[in-house]
């Protein structure tokens, strides 16, 4: 475990990427992380050197200008930048999951120039997905979808838009049209210049406050050929379930290293005051190592063992196995914070503490909430009594 001062990549750092996101939560994230959350601000110094370092667009097929980059190396690229700033992070990770959406059904001219763009640095793209009324429930929708001569209007009253006043680029899924059913949706690609936010909500919260994610009513006026042909739920379970469950888990786990990290800062500092004799939080130490081989395996396993020829919405099994995946990534992370700041005890109970553990445990809690894990159990628990057998 490296400590969170270090400019030397971890050992699970195995990646270019990897080691290119790492070398800017050293250099950029981590200096400004504690401004960010205390200022509930959004970390426009990442945000930034993303652009520049071409972390953006590296998910982008090589064909549109971009890298290329595996679903494993924007995971480990996604914990790298945790380690150091959870905001930072999830700005990351929620602007790759729209590109994942784009690159597996932008299907027109328009759309395609959008992943040019991203690739170029030049677009950083949000989601306003949840919409006020439906309880965080994105498989249906108020609002609507109005095509004429060739645009697509529309108005949205979304419930939390992360970073959104800083996103050049947002989708949005509404109804098909205005007399489509809440659930059959489409999604809008949003581009630069194409909507206007009107604040609607605050984001005065225990943590994650970097990412902005505040209400807003969302007027848009778009193009037409910028609605992704597929519809919602298509798109969503052939692109979204491995990408938002495995980049989102990346966040959480990423926290989670953070917390260890310190915790074994603290641990050999205690046993240097007392040479040869090993401290008692060594063993507890020993115990935050399993837990967090746990946390970290939960999602490397499963990216190794992904089909490519099979979507993860497809069969109800694996529908299920993403849910236990996020059920388990953020219990797992948050268990790890919380050995570590028993491991660190008072200093890491204090805020000024070099090995405070203050902004990871409050970060971490937020994985349980994004979306809330007892809608997944309840979901699983239906989702159990159809299938014949575990």
């Amino acid at each position: 475990m490296a400590t969170k001062a270090s400019g030397t990549a971890p050992s699970w750092c195995t990646t270019e990427l990897g080691r290119r996101a790492w070398a800017l939560g050293v250099d950029v994230a981590a200096p400004v992380a504690d401004a960010v959350d205390r200022d509930a601000r959004f970390p426009a110094e990442a945000a930034a050197a993303m652009r520049e370092t071409g972390l953006l667009g590296a998910l982008v097929p090589g064909e549109y200008g971009g890298e290329g980059a595996t679903l494993g190396e924007i995971s480990e690229a996604i914990k790298a930048i945790a380690s150091h700033c959870a905001s930072s992070a999830l700005v990351y990770a929620m602007h790759q999951i729209e590109v994942a959406y784009l690159i597996g059904h932008g299907q027109t001219e328009a759309l395609q120039n959008m992943l040019r763009q991203v690739a170029r640095g030049t677009v950083l793209m949000a989601n306003a997905n949840s919409e006020v009324g439906l309880g965080g429930d994105v498989g249906r929708s108020f609002c609507a979808l109005v095509h004429e001569n060739g645009r697509v209007r529309l108005e949205k009253d979304v419930l939390a838009l992360s970073y959104g006043e800083y996103a050049d680029a947002i989708t949005v899924n509404a109804r098909r049209h205005p007399d489509a059913a809440e659930t059959d949706q489409a999604m809008l690609v949003c581009g630069p210049g194409s909507f206007e936010l009107k604040r609607t909500s605050s984001w005065d919260t225990m943590g994650l406050r970097g990412t902005c994610s505040s209400g807003f009513l969302l007027v848009a006026d778009e193009q037409e050929d910028m609605v992704l042909t597929d519809d919602w739920a298509t798109v969503v379970n052939r692109s979204g379930l491995s990408a938002t469950t495995i980049f989102l888990n990346s966040v959480w786990v990423g926290i989670a290293e953070s917390a260890a990290s310190t915790a074994h800062a603290s641990v050999r500092a205690e046993a240097r005051r007392n040479i040869g004799t090993a401290p008692p939080s060594a063993l507890r130490l020993a115990e935050l190592a399993v837990v967090l081989g746990q946390a970290r395996s939960s999602t490397i396993d499963h990216i190794a063992a992904l089909d490519p020829e099979e979507s993860p919405g497809s069969h109800a099994a694996l529908i299920l196995e993403m849910r236990d995946l996020k059920l388990s990534a953020t219990t797992l992370s948050a268990e790890v914070v919380l050995k570590a700041l028993s491991i660190c005890g008072l200093s890491g109970y204090k805020r000024d503490s070099k090995f405070s553990i203050d902004r990871n445990l409050r970060d971490v809690l937020g994985g349980g909430l994004m979306a809330n894990n007892n809608r997944f159990y309840v979901d699983n628990a239906q989702l159990l009594l159809v299938l014949k057998q575990m």
